[in-house]
């Protein structure tokens, strides 16, 4: 009987992860604003995401976030800007971990404030979590940016100028949708039960 009830919970989660990251790439699709060198201001594509750890947990918000990595690293090399502006394999190296894998892959951390039976959404512990975890999603951008424009022998300043304001021109917009909406959906009755329900 327990393995039978592992089993459809099991299913359950794979199920709706699989929605959730499905509908995280095609709101990836749909940019608001799209910056001319990578990144882009969405309609909270990271938002589906982030749910999957709240409602299932560190195993599979990690695993369905780091799946959501890997779909936007092939995404991004079908569209052909990957490695535009890498001129060594270091740079490529960090632009693959650090524009891909880790800043996608830490927000299955939302885990953190996953909600278990019986229990209710914390609003304002999961809206700090949330924008925590996109902060992480910028360093790991400003990253990149202070490797790829230091490679030009900007200096240090330049490099770390130019990485600060571009990935916080569209970030900074992208936390501030996403916690709106977060904060809309996560007021409504039906959204909570729904991440609430089978745990």
């Amino acid at each position: 009987m327990e393995t039978k009830t592992f089993s459809r919970q099991s299913v359950l989660a794979l199920c709706q992860s699989a929605i959730f990251i499905a509908l995280a790439t095609i709101l990836s699709f749909l940019p608001v604003y799209k910056m001319p060198m990578g990144g882009s201001v969405t309609l909270a594509s990271m938002l589906p995401i982030l749910f999957i750890g709240i409602k299932f947990g560190y195993k599979w918000g990690i695993g369905a976030s780091f799946t959501y990595s890997i779909i936007q690293l092939i995404l991004a090399l079908v569209e052909g800007n990957v490695f535009v502006y890498t001129v060594t394999f270091g740079a490529v190296l960090v632009c693959v971990l650090f524009d891909y894998i880790v800043p996608f892959t830490a927000l299955g951390f939302s885990a953190i404030v996953h909600v278990k039976k019986g229990e209710k959404v914390n609003l304002i512990k999961t809206l700090i979590t949330f924008s925590l975890l996109i902060f992480i999603r910028f360093l790991c951008h400003f990253i990149t940016g202070m490797t790829i424009w230091g490679q030009w022998d900007d200096g240090f300043w330049g490099a770390f100028t130019y990485s600060f304001l571009y990935n916080g021109s569209y970030l900074l917009p992208e936390l501030i949708i996403t916690i709106l909406i977060a904060g809309f959906l996560l007021s409504s009755t039906q959204i909570e039960r729904m991440l609430t329900k089978n745990n």
